[in-house]
Formats: C-alpha cells, structure tokens, sequence
C-alpha cells in the first residue's frame, strides 16, 4: 500500500495528530488491510470512514475529509 499526500485543512477547531502517530495510522491502516481479503478493502475503509466521521463533531469536517482524500487520489493518478 502506498501513501499518498493529503493537505492540511486551514482551519480545524480540533488539534492534528503529529506526524509520528500518523506514520503508526499508515502502518495499522496497511497490516489491517493485509489482513482481510481484498475484495473487503473497500467495505472496511467505508466502515472506517463513517467509525471516523462519528467521532467528528463538524460535519465540514468530515466533508473536507473525504474531499481531501478525493484530491489525493487524483493526485496519486496524475502522478503515476
């Protein structure tokens, strides 16, 4: 699995987790997924995304989220 660049929202009312704790996110995000079949990737990530957004409490938030996650995947296919 690869990881792509996401931008940082300009504003946030909640603080970001430092890089080193985004790194330890990647790395159970990768075993996590290595772990289930991959016909499930996207089932899980949906599940993820929406156990995520739960936990958000500003909607503009998780829709800058899954913005954000959009523009690096266009990124990453502009880029290959």
């Amino acid at each position: 699995m690869r990881m792509t660049a996401i931008s940082t929202p300009t504003v946030s009312s909640q603080a970001a987790l430092p890089f080193a704790d985004l790194e330890q996110v990647y790395e159970q995000l990768a075993v996590t997924l290595d772990s289930v079949p991959e016909t499930q990737h996207t089932l899980l990530l949906a599940q993820l995304a929406l156990a995520l957004a739960h936990r958000l409490p500003d909607i503009d938030q998780v829709i800058a989220a899954i913005n954000e996650a959009r523009e690096g995947i266009q990124i990453d296919e502009e880029g290959s």
